[in-house]
């Protein structure tokens, strides 16, 4: 935890720049297998006439761009020249770009609803063994691809908010080729239903609008996590109305008090304050906040 007399570090408060490095190297592996895997799978579906195989294809393109996306973005965090105008880090780089993210989730879901209604109302002829193979051979590239980039991460990050390194750009990236994982095993599914039972060809479509729903749903959820945190909202588990009680109850009288995400977990504090005792350390007031803490406190003589 730190008060205001440390303004001096702010700029590299909350960054891991070791592990922005692992993270980019990681990121640019994936977008380059998966480039190659989107090329593949757009030729095989429009060659064998699956709807849920070049909809996997087109889902994976626009992962190419978002996974660039978030190389980008790990590069800008690693930028000296813009950390030295970031008043406490590159936290909101990160949230900026999984918001970002998000929303080309949310775009390509809606494109597969649309082509996948398509299919319902005038079905195409599909060459359900050849498109099966090139299926699988997507699912295995994007397990290879989560394996890379490293699920625990995104699940360590995903539950635990009270962790001290969100990465909003990384959770960005996983959860693009997690959408991939659906759609590819979505697609396999039905590929091998409608092999096995020509007469429900409707199988294909209806896996492209299941897996459109499913994108949709992990959209949402990061476009509100990220949202919160670039409008600066007060962070979830910490009450600021509890804090003030907890500080007024000692007599002492609070002007201003405000909290807000500043990435990677990390919380930034203002606490202005009429103290009863000027000797009052005031940080003790946050110490069972589990999170790092750059807290500036201003104390006055009276109103």
């Amino acid at each position: 935890m730190t008060d205001g007399s440390h303004c001096n570090q702010q700029s590299e408060l909350f960054l891991d720049s070791s592990s922005f490095a692992t993270r980019k190297n990681k990121v640019l592996f994936v977008v380059v297998l998966t480039f190659v895997t989107m090329v593949v799978e757009i030729i095989a579906g429009r060659l064998t006439g699956s709807m849920a195989l070049e909809a996997d294809g087109y889902h994976m393109a626009s992962h190419v761009g978002a996974l660039g996306l978030s190389y980008i973005t790990y590069t800008l965090c690693q930028s000296p020249l813009l950390r030295s105008r970031l008043n406490f880090g590159a936290g909101k780089i990160l949230a900026l770009g999984g918001y970002t993210s998000s929303i080309l989730l949310a775009l390509v879901a809606v494109w597969m609803l649309f082509e996948s209604a398509a299919r319902f109302v005038e079905p195409k002829n599909i060459d359900f063994s050849e498109a099966l193979w090139v299926a699988l051979i997507g699912l295995a590239v994007n397990v290879a691809s989560i394996v890379v980039l490293g699920w625990k991460s995104h699940d360590h990050t995903h539950h635990d908010h009270n962790h001290a390194h969100h990465d909003h750009n990384h959770r960005g990236a996983v959860m693009h080729v997690l959408a991939d994982i659906v759609t590819s095993l979505l697609a396999v599914v039905a590929l091998l239903l409608g092999r096995h039972t020509p007469q429900a060809v409707w199988f294909d479509a209806a896996m492209g609008v299941l897996g459109a729903v499913l994108i949709l749903r992990w959209s949402w959820s990061l476009l509100k996590q990220t949202s919160n945190e670039l409008l600066d909202l007060y962070p979830t588990g910490v009450s600021v109305s509890l804090l003030k009680q907890k500080i007024e109850s000692d007599g002492h009288q609070v002007m201003d008090l405000h909290l807000w995400s500043q990435g990677q977990g990390a919380l930034v504090g203002i606490l202005s304050v009429i103290p009863a005792n000027e000797n009052t350390d005031f940080r003790s007031y946050f110490s069972h906040i589990e999170r790092k803490l750059h807290l500036s406190v201003e104390k006055k003589s009276s109103l």
